[in-house]
């Protein structure tokens, strides 16, 4: 007697289904298809400065863009990029809230609780560089930028969507622990 569990003919429609339910879950976790549009990311960027103002997604791609090529290595050397990336420059949304000057710094936070500061030297673009190769290069300077975008299309889960910090340049790379994923909230604090 043949057991009900595994009948040969319903075999492939359980593989199809099982396929189907595989892609779905997939596409969703990474933010959906290459096509997919940014008018359902639901997302709030609280700013906190002079004072706070929280903006969700739709008032951030309203601001004005920032593009460039840039990428990243990790602690162990894989190099990932250059990508081509558009977002809004760090210094624009803390002009929103009073700005940022030499005796302040700005924290960067990210809903998993993972934090970066970046000093008023380094919200100027004072960072070292690399090539390809992880040798140092000159750089007139790098824009920290809130990536919304990479390589033509939104960011999927993985790589931080919606929004994760970029360090843009000219065809560089720079030391990964600085490109903060999933982000959400932005504050300039004194050293006072």
């Amino acid at each position: 007697m043949r057991s009900r569990l595994y009948d040969h003919r319903r075999f492939p429609l359980f593989v199809l289904t099982v396929a189907t339910l595989i892609i779905y879950a997939f596409a969703v976790g990474c933010g959906g298809s290459s096509d997919s549009t940014y008018k359902d990311i639901n997302w709030q960027l609280t700013l906190v400065g002079d004072e706070e103002v929280v903006l969700n997604f739709s008032e951030i791609l309203d601001m004005t863009s920032y593009s460039g090529t840039s990428g990243f290595f990790t602690s162990v050397g894989i190099v990932n990029g250059p990508f081509d990336i558009k977002g809004v420059p760090l210094l624009d949304l803390c002009d929103l809230v009073g700005g940022v000057n030499q005796s302040e710094y700005v924290r960067i936070s990210a809903i998993d609780n993972y934090s970066m500061v970046f000093s008023y030297d380094q919200m100027n673009g004072d960072f070292i560089t690399y090539n390809t190769s992880l040798h140092e290069v000159e750089n007139e300077g790098i824009v920290l930028v809130l990536m919304y975008e990479m390589d033509g299309v939104p960011l999927t889960q993985d790589l931080g969507s919606p929004l994760r910090i970029a360090l843009v340049g000219d065809n560089v790379l720079t030391e990964g622990h600085n490109w903060v994923k999933w982000i959400n909230k932005l504050e300039i604090l004194s050293f006072d």
